[in-house]
C-alpha cells in the first residue's frame, strides 16, 4: 500500500465526493474506487454521479464475506455493494501482512494507519472475534487498508478492471 489519507471529517454527500476527486486526479482518474457505504446511503448516489462505473460500494457489517454482489439503484445505473463483515476484512489483512503479499511503505499516514490496527480492541465471544476501536479515536485508514486488500484479491477484480479499462479507454476517431 503506497498511500493511505484521512478525507476531512464531518463531509458527506457531494462534499465528500469532491474531497476524494483530489485524489483520483493524483491517479489519473482512472483508478477503482472502494467505498464504504455503510454509514451514508445517500454516498452511492453522488459517488456513480462523480466517478461512474469505477466505483465499488463496500457495507461493512457484522458478517459477510464480500462475495454477493447486490445492485444499488442509483440515477442512470447501478452500484454494486457488497456486504462484508468487519471482523472478516481485519483477519484478511492480518493474513495478507503475514504473508507479505501486503507491505505498507514507510511514512506518517502509514504509520497511523498500523497505529489504528494496533490500537484495536479484540472481544473473544461464542460467534467469534469482534474488533472495536477505543474510545475517542478512530479506525478509518486502517479500514481502509483492510478494503483495499480485500478488493486487490477479490474475485470479481478482473471483472472490475475490464469494465474500468473499458470506460476509460481512449475512442478512435473515425475519419471524416
Amino acid at each position: 500500500i503506497l498511500e493511505v489519507g484521512d478525507l476531512p471529517q464531518g463531509l458527506f454527500g457531494q462534499a465528500r465526493a469532491n474531497a476524494l476527486v483530489d485524489v483520483d486526479a493524483r491517479y489519473d482518474r482512472n483508478a477503482l474506487i472502494v467505498a464504504d457505504l455503510s454509514f451514508d446511503p445517500t454516498y452511492a448516489e453522488v459517488l456513480h454521479e462523480t466517478f461512474g462505473p469505477r466505483v465499488i460500494g463496500v457495507q461493512i457489517a457484522r458478517s459477510g464475506d464480500g462475495i454477493t454482489t447486490q445492485w444499488r439503484p442509483v440515477k442512470n445505473g447501478y452500484l454494486p455493494v457488497y456486504t462484508v463483515g468487519r471482523t472478516y476484512l481485519l483477519e484478511l489483512l492480518l493474513n495478507e501482512l503475514r504473508s507479505q503479499l501486503v507491505r505498507f511503505v514507510d511514512g506518517p499516514e502509514m504509520r497511523r494507519a498500523f497505529d489504528q490496527l494496533v490500537n484495536l480492541e479484540a472481544e473473544f465471544r461464542d460467534s467469534g472475534t469482534v474488533y472495536s476501536c477505543p474510545p475517542g479515536q478512530h479506525d478509518d485508514l486502517g479500514m481502509s487498508c483492510a478494503m483495499l486488500a480485500w478488493a486487490a484479491r477479490h474475485q470479481h477484480l478482473e471483472t472490475w478492471t475490464r469494465d474500468l479499462l473499458a470506460a476509460v479507454r481512449p475512442r478512435r476517431q473515425r475519419p471524416k
